[in-house]
């Protein structure tokens, strides 16, 4: 990805450049932590409004994947202690169904198991959600380190454990 300075006259197409780079991992972390569509869609949206609003504070003290990665994360968090606030008056909802009908019983068993997963992990404690995300997303332990401010050999513990967790859980 080419360097903010060489945009810094043309906001829009880093911009665009940035959405085109990331638009898939921020929609897959989006989905993770919210463990259904319609929640990733309006978490996905606000979380590119954010980086627009604050793509000129952007200060290259770490990589533009890590500041995006902490603005999907960070958003995601409020969003979540947003939803949990309100639903303690409500009865618990599980996610909803992520699968579209489909004739294809493999598609359909295949996206099955899709779904088990990110309600998985959607159940997990926010910090586990965070690493695992981050780690399907194929970033490194020290990447991973970098964005959460955990030290890299408790990186490897908590991926261990919350492995584990997710197979129980599925």
């Amino acid at each position: 990805m080419k360097s903010l300075q060489r945009f810094m006259n043309n906001k829009e197409q880093y911009f665009e450049q940035l959405h085109n780079d990331l638009k898939d991992k921020i929609y897959r972390l989006c989905l993770g932590f919210m463990g259904n569509t319609t929640d990733a869609d309006d978490l996905f949206q606000e979380v590119l409004i954010k980086i627009w609003n604050n793509l000129d504070n952007f200060r290259e003290e770490s990589s533009i994947n890590t500041w995006v990665y902490r603005i999907t994360t960070n958003t995601a968090l409020f969003s979540l202690n947003k939803i949990n606030k309100a639903r303690k008056n409500h009865t618990n909802l599980i996610p909803k169904n992520l699968i579209t009908e489909n004739n294809q019983e493999n598609v359909f068993f295949e996206q099955d198991k899709i779904n088990k997963l990110y309600q998985a992990i959607s159940s997990l404690k926010e910090i586990d959600r965070i690493i695992i995300s981050l780690l399907l997303e194929d970033n490194s332990y020290k990447e991973i380190a970098d964005i959460t401010g955990i030290n890299i050999s408790n990186v490897g513990v908590r991926i261990n454990r919350v492995k584990k967790i997710l197979v129980k859980k599925i």
